[in-house]
């Protein structure tokens, strides 16, 4: 009798064990397509998404000044002084040239009437420009936009060097006063221009009234200026872009 039992518990733990065992196997997994899962979901997060052609070109472009202009004071007159040359755009013309025994001027204007104006004053002695009106001031703020690529150099035996660094300034009126009636410059939010000019003198100037091309002069054995004006007083975007680039581009013929 006790045999017996001990056979059926012996049977008994027998069978328990061979059911839990059969309980705890798992399935296996396939190895090799979950790296391939992770593999291609690696690939898929690490492609960078591509940039539109028409964002790329907008980054890139830029203005072809594919028209190049030479001055001919010097040539015209066949007097020693250097030619001052100059790049636009297809969309500015030409519509002005002069050249005098004492002076020269050029003007660039587009379809809106903008201009770009190269001028040349000779026959006036250094400091002798004239002073303008004898009662309107302006108060001027010049601030730097950009290089210009005008380096100075020698005219005849003067080394102008001592001019420095040039720049294309943005000149914008910021006052005005009637000397006559008023005490101090009356705050405005004045015309926009632009210029070529030594970067010393960015900042503020207070003057009498002066056409811009006479204002904005620089002494270069005579008085040179290379300036831009909006027929109200406000350039556009593209136009601003534009003028910027043309002034910029002002130079020295090299000899």
């Amino acid at each position: 009798m006790k045999l017996t039992r001990r056979l059926g518990f012996l049977m008994l733990t027998g069978i328990l064990a061979s059911c839990t065992a059969c309980g705890s196997e798992t399935t296996p997994v396939p190895v090799k397509e979950s790296i391939q899962e992770e593999t291609d979901n690696s690939v898929s997060s690490s492609e960078e998404t591509p940039v539109s052609e028409s964002a790329e070109n907008s980054d890139t472009q830029e203005l072809k000044l594919d028209h190049t202009y030479v001055t001919q004071f010097g040539t015209v007159n066949a007097v020693s002084y250097p030619c001052f040359l100059f790049d636009y755009l297809g969309n500015w013309t030409v519509t002005n040239e002069e050249v005098s025994q004492t002076d020269e001027t050029v003007v660039l204007t587009n379809e809106r009437g903008s201009t770009i104006t190269y001028t040349y004053i000779g026959g006036v002695a250094e400091g002798q420009l004239g002073s303008g009106s004898a009662t309107d001031m302006t108060r001027i703020e010049l601030s730097a936009v950009a290089d210009s690529q005008f380096i100075p150099g020698y005219v005849d035996a003067r080394n102008y060097e001592d001019l420095g660094k040039f720049v294309v300034a943005e000149t914008k009126i910021t006052g005005t006063m009637d000397m006559l009636t008023d005490s101090d410059f009356v705050d405005t939010d004045g015309a926009v221009s632009f210029a070529v000019l030594p970067e010393n003198r960015t900042g503020t100037e207070e003057t009498t009234d002066l056409p811009l091309r006479v204002q904005n002069t620089f002494w270069y054995s005579g008085y040179v200026s290379f300036t831009a004006q909006a027929p109200d007083g406000q350039f556009t975007e593209a136009e601003q872009t534009e003028v910027i680039a043309i002034l910029s581009s002002f130079r020295v013929e090299d000899n």
